[in-house]
């Protein structure tokens, strides 16, 4: 996962510090890999209506 996250950023990629530590979460053992990916998507959703709502109200 580490290196997976650094070959991104060298790419270019943003990696939140939420990701990160739910990263450190599950390879630590505290979540599983759905988790992680639950975590994320409801992550990205709220961001997502967030700009929505943002875009609306200009």
């Amino acid at each position: 996962m580490r290196e997976a996250i650094h070959s991104g950023e060298m790419e270019g990629a943003w990696v939140s510090e939420e990701f990160r530590a739910d990263v450190e979460a599950y390879i630590a053992g505290e979540i599983t890999v759905d988790e992680l990916g639950e975590r994320t998507r409801k992550r990205w959703a709220s961001r997502k209506e967030a700009l929505s709502h943002d875009r609306g109200s200009s």
